[in-house]
């Protein structure tokens, strides 16, 4: 049996509106599991089927991994699969997933919808699918499988967690020399850490809380469950409900990943996690990690994955770039800024704020963490050597003038801790989330206002700290598309537009450019030099 699994993540309706260089974690995940259980996988990109004219017209499954947000691509792409071959059965994977019943009854073209994670359904999916035929098995004994009835759309059972043995037990593909061109420029995503560990939940009449706060409870067992049914976590994320409790993947998993990619030519890995420093917090608990906060990092076990993975040959001799992502302000302190700042300095690292008013953060957004906990985050991962980003959030549900108010005010604090960017987000309705059924708030006059406010303080904070970037020196990895030159730094940074690289040969090759001029969202830069190809 033939499988292709294609990535459509951040597609959109069709195409990508940022992040051009990201290569998430899932699809490779789920052709890695079907490559460990013995059957033939191939990985495409979303443009390489639609585009590119990669041939899917003898596999027997489709297997596309998709966001929330790109049910047009996932249509589009489904739609072209049937075109093209009929007898393909097409599988749609991802956070999409949760979304499965307006998939099946709205995409005709989607046959089937694994809900969640894949290692505990595609095993018994695709032994069941050989065994009868990809069109003709019976679809209900597979766990966490959404399928189309002749009464509507139906599913199995609810969705699984799988444990870190069963994680551990596929081996994720690394092959990207295949898929990804030019291999070097993309950041690839590697998971360390899967599920959350924030189990508070919002604390609204408006969900039915009957503010037994067993979601804050100190036994953290006992925050697991909520008598109401209010998903666990932030309440726009969908993170906790449709991953669990956080489970970290063990060191020598994780290198064996990241030295099949720098194999393959990766050179620039990101460690994946809801909340990076969530990685070893789990070993220190006895049963579930639901306390954002408690107990505090478990800064030997980073150390000990940041040391064997910075021993890889192309990081231990700067050719290539290790860098986290996401982590929780409240559990960094001075030993964990050390040890960030030993293994990743100047790389870019990401906190969570969502706005500047903590009692709104803990009581309606179930998020235990405000300005005062980034502001000391951000101070201190400046002093070890880190790049901190802060995102906040607008639009959100009783977010009202007081909170932007609070927000605005919180701007100078944190200019002054040296942030390097701040990335102010709409914020939109998920499935999985606390808030789905909320739906989107519409803004007063008052609050309207205060956004506007909001947008145009953010905008000129980034616009001047990009300025501060004219006349420097970055190293990028240079990207030919549509005609034109694009620059992704090695350590994560603003996209440049390179002017003077004369020939599109150097599309992959990694170059110095001299910033300037500076934009909102990017920054221009002249070609100084050709380091490596």
């Amino acid at each position: 049996m033939r499988v292709a699994v294609v990535d459509a993540l951040a597609r959109g309706k069709g195409s990508r509106y940022s992040t051009f260089d990201v290569v998430g974690a899932g699809p490779r995940v789920v052709a890695g599991i079907v490559a460990t259980l013995g059957y033939s996988v191939g990985l495409h990109t979303y443009e390489d089927v639609l585009l590119g004219g990669a041939r899917l017209d003898r596999v027997d499954v489709v297997m596309i991994s998709a966001m929330s947000t790109d049910a047009g691509a996932v249509r589009a792409l489904s739609d072209y699969v049937k075109r093209r071959n009929s007898r393909a059965v097409v599988v749609v994977g991802g956070p999409i997933s949760f979304s499965w019943r307006r998939l099946l009854e709205t995409v005709g073209s989607v046959d089937f919808v694994v809900l969640g994670e894949a290692e505990p359904v595609l095993p018994v999916l695709l032994d069941k699918m050989r065994e009868s035929g990809a069109e003709g098995f019976d679809p209900r004994g597979v766990p966490a499988l959404a399928y189309r009835s002749s009464n509507g759309a139906k599913l199995t059972t609810p969705h699984l967690y799988a444990a870190v043995e069963e994680i551990t037990r596929f081996e994720h593909w690394t092959r990207v020399d295949r898929v990804y061109r030019p291999v070097k420029v993309y950041r690839y995503y590697v998971e360390v850490v899967r599920g959350c560990s924030n189990f508070y939940r919002p604390l609204l009449r408006e969900l039915g809380c009957i503010k037994c706060m067993l979601c804050r409870h100190p036994d953290s067992a006992r925050r697991v469950s909520c008598p109401v049914d209010i998903p666990p976590g932030c309440g726009f994320c969908s993170v906790p409900y449709m991953f669990g409790a956080a489970r970290s993947i063990p060191v020598e998993y994780v290198r064996r990943e990241v030295e099949g990619l720098v194999e393959s030519g990766a050179r620039r890995v990101v460690l994946s996690a809801p909340d990076f420093l969530d990685y070893g917090r789990d070993w220190l608990v006895k049963g579930v990690l639901a306390d954002p906060c408690k107990p505090p990092a478990n800064v030997d076990a980073i150390e000990g994955l940041l040391s064997a993975l910075s021993d890889v040959g192309v990081f231990k001799t700067g050719e290539g770039a290790l860098m986290i992502e996401n982590i929780k302000a409240c559990l960094v302190d001075e030993g964990v800024a050390k040890v960030l700042g030993k293994y990743l300095r100047g790389t870019t690292v990401h906190i969570g704020l969502e706005t500047g008013d903590f009692e709104y953060n803990r009581d309606v957004l179930g998020k235990p963490i405000g300005l005062e906990h980034v502001v000391r985050a951000s101070k201190l991962l400046r002093e070890a050597g880190l790049r901190p980003y802060v995102y906040l959030m607008y639009g959100l549900p009783f977010e009202d003038a007081r909170v932007y108010r609070r927000t605005l005010e919180g701007l100078k604090a944190l200019s002054e801790t040296g942030v390097e960017k701040i990335t102010l987000y709409k914020y939109t309705p998920l499935p999985g989330t606390a808030f789905e059924k909320l739906g989107r708030p519409v803004l007063s006059g008052s609050e309207r206002r205060a956004v506007e406010e909001l947008r145009r303080a953010v905008n000129e904070y980034n616009l001047a700290m990009k300025k501060s970037l004219l006349g420097s020196e970055l190293e990028v990895y240079l990207l030919y598309s549509n005609g034109r030159f694009y620059g992704y730094p090695v350590k994560h940074g603003p996209v440049v537009f390179v002017e003077g690289v004369q020939s599109s040969k150097f599309s992959g090759c990694r170059a110095v450019v001299r910033v300037t001029s500076v934009r909102e969202r990017y920054v221009v830069g002249g070609l100084v030099r050709i380091a490596s190809c």
